[in-house]
């Protein structure tokens, strides 16, 4: 236990935020000394959100409330006439034995492959970005397509879209694949805190029934287990913030131009 707990003490030293916040605390206690008041304040601040975002369990009750809303339901999904992933997955390597690697939100495609093995739909779309090859800007979903074909994987009728720029990009291409086909409901596959906004820009595009599956759970599926506290900041953390700041941009974003 002590061996563990000094092996965690060396590692959180050797971070660099550790550094930065012992040197903002260093500012603080020199400024104080030599009566320095504003320059006081300004490190007692930075070391206060430095603290805060880093070292508390914020970040996860902030990513918490985007991804609670849709634990229960990911694992009930009903029949319908398309699974769609969105994009984010992964991005083309070409120094790999699979023309992929595989990013945070590497659980995208096993989940929305595991609904095509429920038999919940008969179609696959796929989504995402695009890469170069020659002259070329093709789909990386492709990418993905070759995974599934060589490994017999099973994925119905698999759809490729073209390269989008972002998540508005899919759903307008998703919105023409549901008139063209007639379909009512499609399974939205994405990262439990990306749902919201990506289960809003489909509707708001014009497919009639969303029905969204979170592929990851950042923090809410944790068993129950509470975040603790911290006295040095962990990247880990600012990684959490970073992508709750993200979302909740992009949200108010896609508001203001009437995408969701």
């Amino acid at each position: 236990m002590m061996l563990g707990t000094l092996s965690g003490l060396i590692e959180a030293l050797l971070q660099p935020l550790s550094w930065v916040l012992m040197g903002l605390l260093g500012i603080l206690v020199t400024s104080v000394w030599a009566g320095r008041r504003r320059t006081a304040l300004t490190a007692l601040v930075l070391a206060g959100a430095l603290w805060g975002v880093g070292s508390t369990p914020l970040s996860a009750w902030l990513l918490d409330g985007l991804e609670r809303p849709y634990v229960a339901g990911s694992r009930q999904a009903p029949q319908a006439d398309a699974v769609v992933m969105l994009g984010g997955s992964h991005v083309y390597s070409g120094a790999t034995l699979l023309p992929f690697n595989l990013g945070d939100a590497g659980d995208r495609p096993l989940a929305a492959l595991e609904l095509m093995r429920q038999g919940r739909a008969p179609v696959l779309v796929l989504g995402g970005a695009g890469y170069e090859w020659g002259n070329q800007r093709r789909p990386d979903s492709e990418l993905l397509e070759v995974w599934i074909r060589g490994w017999r994987l099973p994925a119905g009728r698999v759809v490729l879209l073209a390269p989008s720029r972002d998540t508005r990009d899919e759903a307008v291409q998703v919105a023409a694949l549901v008139r063209s086909n007639g379909w009512r409901r499609v399974l939205l596959v994405s990262s439990g805190f990306h749902l919201r906004r990506g289960e809003a820009a489909l509707r708001k595009a014009g497919v009639p029934d969303v029905y969204a599956v979170g592929a990851e759970f950042t923090r809410t599926d944790r068993s129950g287990a509470r975040e603790p506290w911290g006295f040095f900041p962990e990247n880990e953390r600012f990684r959490q913030f970073s992508q709750w700041m993200h979302e909740q941009l992009g949200w108010w974003y896609y508001r203001w131009k009437g995408w969701a």
